[in-house]
């Protein structure tokens, strides 16, 4: 029987009472033209579907994200603390294993004890270099802070060697003095505005207490809360819906303890690094450091740029600590980049610099200072569902060729 779509299926029929009865399975229309399947019947719906999830989700986050930081911060303790609770909850055959509350409430106690001891000990010498660098930018008179005071006639030593050998003309040399002037105005602005700007976190700790409580619950509860969202999906989609979970949660934990890993060895090697090169607050700039290594490529170039700065401050005219300082910041942040973490990351470092970047200043805009940590997993995330989502179009299509020659 010619007809515009034809199926290519064995039918099979009965009859009764002398009409005839098709109990053919029903098989997905080809196109008439090339006998090729319609590729957009049914799909079309799903990806518009799909858009206006993301878009939705999207928007929920940014009503919310005045009040998303402990949920952030939950969600990557959680992911920290889950191999050890699953290894816990999830023993080898034959052995009983631990039950699920016990051992979300151990690992968080062993993380809770373990970050208090480490702030004990690091707190104390971290303030009292803070409280260095608060008397040097503010204890002496003058509308400049101290600090932008030491840089000042830094920069004018430097402009007296460089304005002796009379490379630049008068007009150049004017108009860099009021640049230099400009940048050391402005800096002491920065300062002023960097110290206000602290004292206005403070009410954002309150919002600190109830990360534990979530990530308990996370611990607890995140197994069956995922097998209740993959229940809402249809009966076809939970097997692609639970291997597309699978990667997300990998993704997730590769990036967590490689991310934790590598902060603690760029604040590790820059405390000792500028310590041994003679910078008085190296442990301050290494802690900055260790925090600031989850922001793609801004993070390290703002603490390079303060190690050299606070080493200009310290040395003053003629000594070349800066220069020391600021080659190390390179090496180190180099080193960083290229052998250690991709070896520790792995796969999660092959989302391309432009990518990372663009996501970087996207989430800065949107979201400020979260954004801009959460914008290397999320562009992780990203990434890892749309290859997930190419896979299973081209198996699709696959299958259907299949079946069309079949």
């Amino acid at each position: 029987m010619q007809a515009t779509c034809s199926i290519h299926v064995a039918e099979r029929s009965t009859a009764y009472m002398g009409l005839q009865f098709n109990d053919a399975p029903y098989r997905r229309p080809t196109s008439a033209v090339a006998g090729e399947p319609s590729r957009f019947r049914g799909r079309i719906p799903g990806a518009v579907w799909l858009v206006v999830g993301i878009m939705v989700a999207l928007a929920i986050v940014y009503l919310a994200r005045q009040i998303i930081l402990p949920f952030v911060l939950a969600l990557f303790l959680t992911y920290l603390l889950l191999p050890l609770v699953n290894a816990m909850s999830i023993p080898p055959q034959g052995r009983r294993g631990t039950p699920r509350v016990i051992a979300s409430f151990l690992a968080l106690a062993a993380f809770i004890g373990v970050l208090v001891v480490a702030i004990l000990l690091l707190a104390p010498l971290v303030a009292g270099e803070a409280n260095r660098l608060g008397r040097a930018m503010f204890s002496s008179g003058g509308n400049e802070p101290a600090l932008a005071r030491r840089l000042a006639a830094t920069f004018q030593a430097w402009r007296d060697t460089i304005y002796g050998t009379g490379v630049f003309p008068p007009d150049v040399e004017r108009q860099l003095d009021q640049e230099v002037r400009d940048v050391v105005a402005g800096f002491g602005e920065a300062i002023g505005n960097m110290v206000q700007g602290s004292f206005a976190l403070f009410p954002k700790l309150l919002e600190l207490i109830a990360v534990p409580l979530l990530t308990f619950y996370m611990l607890l509860d995140g197994p069956r809360l995922a097998r209740e969202a993959r229940s809402f999906l249809p009966p076809a989609r939970q097997d692609d819906a639970r291997e597309l979970m699978k990667r997300l949660n990998r993704t997730m934990l590769e990036y967590v303890r490689g991310q934790l890993l590598t902060s603690v060895f760029i604040g590790v090697v820059a405390t000792v690094g500028l310590f041994v090169l003679g910078l008085k607050m190296a442990l301050l700039v290494g802690v900055i450091a260790f925090f600031l290594e989850a922001v793609p490529f801004f993070g390290p170039l703002i603490c390079g740029t303060l190690a050299v700065v606070l080493a200009l401050a310290q040395a003053g005219p003629g000594n070349p600590l800066p220069i020391y300082v600021g080659i190390f910041a390179l090496v180190a942040q180099q080193v960083d980049s290229h052998v250690f973490a991709p070896w520790i990351l792995g796969r999660f470092t092959r989302v391309h610099p432009l990518l990372l970047i663009f996501s970087t200043l996207l989430g800065a805009s949107l979201f400020g200072l979260i954004g801009m940590f959460l914008a290397a997993p999320l562009t992780a995330l990203a990434k890892e569902t749309f290859l997930f989502a190419m896979e299973r179009v081209k198996a699709r299509r696959g299958a259907a060729a299949l079946s069309v020659s079949a």
